[in-house]
């Protein structure tokens, strides 16, 4: 049975609609002002001003204003950009090769002199100069792309890059084999990513982006830990803002293998971090003398081409990029699983494949002198037949699982100049995922588990089969008056999302959870050896389909209130019809300061307000694991619904007719009187439960900035930021029908299952339940970091980048729901009494980037990275309070200790690489390239 569930939209989604034509997000271009002044300083105006395109031939022509400044905006970031102004009675005043920055505004001064004589031209806001924008973060072009080791060649890395932002490895999720990366206070689904000035946000699961982009057509990244602008939403303030690679009047094209042979790589690590020094007891095992990897060898290869250039000279240009990715990670079995499940022990070694095809091919088109199209389409598939190594170990092969992914996205973008000082941009996007997540078993079968000393899982039944489709339009009106440069801007977003299953995969079959204290091999266990057994039940709802709308529109004024000091004003409203929210209101308030008009230094600093997206599938669990959906019981020896052998499964339940045990379920917020209804007719009084939340709503961020930039010297930029986030109603999963609280004092205390249960507001019987989820707004974080980066550009052979941050980032619970579980269930234990470092948080983290050029084509350089411990989070094992999670936490000198209380290793990587280009003609040429990754084979455990 499927449930489709739909949401009315009232006036609200017809106001926004209606304002549409005048509403965009432009995050994907950069703009010029540019201002005419005589000899004397004094505004010049009717100055006509030329901007071109040096790489496409593209002109814009305006004419300077009464205050002498002309804008140009919607500017593609492919190629430099030449200005011509010429004023009657003053020579031609002129300067070339500014390169612009996505999302910002380059200030170009020009004052005209009578003669022969130069203009002098000073310029704020290019590649080459200081940001002046409360915008914080990084720009990485191509070329910075192409000169850094980049691990396996992925996208997803590329944020790394700045040290503000962290890995999130160990969050969950690994099988999408994507580098998660967070900053701030948020989690690694609190980032938005856009491409191309469109949403790129997956919103079943906001895992990564819908579709991946190849390395090889990105034209620019801008990582950004605060994105300031009311253009950016859907986030708790960083972005990624990608711009791919457009065609050019000159054909250009690569093609790229990358070989790593498994054999190059080292097959072990030192012990040296196995304890860390926050736990004083440890003691590395006398046996112990190495650390083996799971997956080594990791044998890798890839192809990657792109090619681009004008199908009609100034008129019409494309670009394409393919990507095949093959890689084979061995893992192996531990040597005392054939003997405990009948495994021939010949050959201990898995070879997971995974295999990843992306594409990335766009037009651009000039329609006329004041209209330009674009058209772009994204391609992303890929398979790994063992996902997270997950068959490793103690883990027998008939547990292997295929997680698949298929998607592909199509962009338009049509950019108008009204009139000299008025541009329009609509943008039309089309995201199919499908599935956006697929489980499937090799051969299904029910599992038989085993921990303690001789441990063992074989058999496996968890499947899933879900899929996202998101239509989007948006459209932004760039207008400028006097000294102001306002963008009025909106999006309208359907996301429908369904399918089977649940995410990493729905049981089908039963599980048998063997006692921990037998140790004879599975041929010998019995029904006695058996600790539980559980099974799903189907109630009648297997399938969903969730539909929602996101809403969203800003203004943006960027008011040049002196020459030397913009002010940014911003107000953003959100809304997302998954939420109970309407007055998602977000203001943004900066200044970018040029003291004295020095165009080397810049103050810059803000308060900004944002709303977090809720995925998708954290709402829909109510919809297939509620009363009327899919759920799972466990029965030990004596109770209905255990089996009669090990191998007369599944039991055959008519869910409404015999008794069975107490389920778990999820229910949604905001829906009383329908749960009152349901629950009644399962013979359940639902006013028994506390706390029970009448709304839900988008958690909100708020963050306040300050900092400086200065070029200290010629090409040598060095820039600090202080950075203050606080979120709140961060959404969490709640038991409801919680036990009531058991403080312990002392250790080896603890509460029996039993005397739990009889605690919990609604008593876990026969045809009854025992947990009862809900998604609600509980926690809060909190993160305060000084963001600094140096770069050194200033000689043609030589790039240098350093980036250091140091942050502090504590919680309530974690944004994304995963890491670190409670101590206790129970609603009136889980606030501040969780409160304690975020399981991703790193006081320290340094990024080095260096390159020359020497003589003859080569080029040398290094990518090193250094970051402290991460927390970790001690429990004793055991369920303690009865619960049924073992989340409990130790006592030591009286009372439980906080969370996260201990920490790791810190982590180091030093990547190098070597390169000679081999010039064969004057349009072609090889290039050679050797990368060594963890160069010290530094052992990098994130956690405990």
């Amino acid at each position: 049975m499927k449930v489709t569930n739909r949401i009315r939209l009232g006036s609200l989604f017809i106001a926004i609609l209606l304002a549409a034509v005048t509403m965009g997000q432009s995050p994907n271009t950069g703009s010029m002002i540019i201002t005419v002044v005589d000899p004397n300083g004094a505004a010049l105006a009717g100055a006509t001003v030329t901007v071109l395109n040096e790489a496409t031939g593209a002109a814009r022509e305006t004419v300077s204003g009464s205050e002498g400044t002309a804008a140009v905006t919607g500017l593609s970031l492919t190629g430099s950009y030449s200005v011509r102004v010429n004023a009657k009675g003053f020579a031609q005043g002129s300067t070339s090769g500014l390169v612009l920055r996505a999302s910002e505004t380059a200030n170009v001064k020009i004052a005209l002199v009578v003669g022969n004589a130069e203009a002098n031209v000073s310029v704020i806001g290019t590649t080459e100069g200081v940001r002046t924008d409360p915008l914080i973060g990084v720009s990485i072009t191509s070329d910075q792309i192409d000169q850094t080791p980049i691990l396996g060649r992925k996208t997803s890395t590329v944020p790394m890059l700045n040290s503000a932002f962290r890995q999130a490895k160990g969050t969950g999720d690994l099988f999408v084999n994507q580098t998660y990366v967070v900053t701030g206070v948020g989690g690694r689904r609190q980032t938005t990513t856009l491409l191309d000035g469109a949403s790129n946000d997956e919103s079943w699961g906001r895992q990564t982006s819908i579709a991946t982009v190849p390395l090889g057509a990105i034209q620019e990244m801008t990582v950004l830990s605060n994105s300031f602008s009311a253009e950016f939403g859907w986030t708790a303030g960083p972005a990624l803002n990608i711009v791919t690679k457009s065609g050019t009047n000159h054909f250009h094209g690569e093609g790229i293998y990358m070989l790593r042979p498994g054999s190059w790589q080292a097959k072990s690590f030192s012990i040296k971090n196995f304890c860390p020094s926050s736990v004083s007891t440890c003691v590395v095992p006398a046996a112990l003398t190495s650390i083996s990897p799971i997956d080594v060898p990791d044998e890798l290869n890839q192809f990657s081409g792109s090619i681009g250039g004008p199908i009609i000279k100034d008129k019409t240009f494309f670009f394409a990029t393919l990507d095949h990715t093959l890689q084979d990670r061995t893992t192996f079995l531990s040597s005392t699983l054939p003997a405990l499940v009948g495994l021939p022990s010949s050959d201990l070694s898995i070879v997971g494949r995974y295999r990843q095809t992306l594409f990335d091919g766009r037009i651009d088109h000039v329609v006329n002198d004041r209209n330009r199209l674009a058209f772009r389409f994204n391609l992303d598939r890929f398979f790994d037949d063992n996902p997270q190594d997950a068959v490793s170990g103690n883990v027998a092969p008939s547990s292997a699982r295929r997680y698949s992914r298929g998607s592909w996205s199509t962009q338009t973008n049509y950019t108008s100049v009204l009139s000299s000082n008025l541009l329009n941009e609509a943008r039309f996007a089309y995201l199919n995922g499908d599935p956006v997540t697929k489980w499937e078993a090799e051969t299904v079968s029910t599992v038989y588990t085993r921990s303690g000393s001789a441990p063992f899982t074989v058999g496996q039944s968890r499947l899933s089969d879900l899929w996202g489709r998101q239509f989007q339009f948006s459209d932004t009106m760039s207008w400028t008056i006097r000294q102001h440069y306002l963008r009025f801007g909106g999006s309208i977003i359907r996301h429908t999302s369904g399918g089977s299953g649940s995410e990493p995969g729905q049981a089908v079959l039963g599980t048998f959870t063997f006692k921990n204290t037998t140790t004879g091999p599975l041929s010998q266990l019995t029904l006695n050896d058996v600790q539980n057994y559980s099974q799903p039940i189907n109630f009648g709802i297997d399938s969903y389909k969730l539909s929602q709308w996101l809403l969203s529109g800003f203004v943006q004024d960027d008011w040049k209130v002196r020459p030397d000091l913009t002010l940014n004003l911003g107000l953003r409203y959100d809304r997302q019809t998954l939420t109970n929210a309407t007055t998602n209101f977000a203001p943004r308030l900066g200044f970018g300061w040029n003291p004295n008009g020095d165009a080397r230094t810049s103050i810059r600093g803000g308060y900004a307000m944002y709303y977090t997206q809720v995925r998708s599938n954290a709402v829909a669990a109510y919809l297939v694991n509620g009363l009327d959906g899919i759920s799972s019981y466990t029965a030990t020896a004596g109770q209905t619904g255990f089996p009669t052998c090990l191998t007369c499964v599944p039991v055959n339940i008519d869910p409404h007719s015999l008794t069975i045990p107490a389920r778990d379920i999820v229910i949604r917020a905001g829906q009383r009187s329908f749960y009152e209804s349901q629950f009644a007719r399962y013979g359940l009084n639902f006013d028994l439960l506390p706390n029970y939340p009448d709304k839900f709503e988008n958690p909100r961020s708020q963050v306040f900035t300050i900092g400086a930039e200065r070029e200290i010297v010629k090409g040598l930029f060095a820039g600090a930021d202080y950075v203050h986030q606080h979120l709140t109603g961060i959404d969490r999963t709640v038991d409801l029908n919680a036990p009531s609280a058991f403080d312990r004092t002392a250790p080896g205390q603890t509460r029996t299952v039993a005397a739990a249960n009889a605690t919990r507001p609604i008593l876990p019987v026969n045809n009854g339940v025992r947990q009862v989820n809900v998604l609600m707004n509980l926690g809060t974080a909190d993160y305060d970091g000084l963001q600094t980066n140096v770069t050194y550009r200033g000689h043609s052979r030589i790039y240098g980048y350093f980036s250091y941050t140091l942050s502090k980032a504590t919680n309530s619970t974690e944004p994304d729901g995963n890491g670190i579980n409670p101590n206790q269930s129970i609603l009136s234990r889980l606030g501040e009494d969780e409160r304690g470092p975020s399981v991703l948080d790193q006081r320290h983290r340094a990024v080095i980037m260096f390159s020359y050029r020497f003589r003859y084509g080569f080029t040398a350089g290094t990518l090193t990275e250094f970051a402290s411990a991460r927390p970790f989070n001690a429990t004793t094992g055991v369920d303690n309070n009865g619960d049924g999670a073992n989340n409990d936490r130790p006592v030591i000198n009286g009372s439980v200790i906080p969370k996260s209380a201990f920490r790791g290793s810190g982590t180091q990587d030093v990547s190098i690489f070597v390169e000679n280009k081999i010039r064969l003609s004057e349009s072609m040429a090889i290039l050679l390239r050797l990368e060594g990754f963890n160069m010290f084979n530094h052992a990098n455990m994130l956690g405990r």
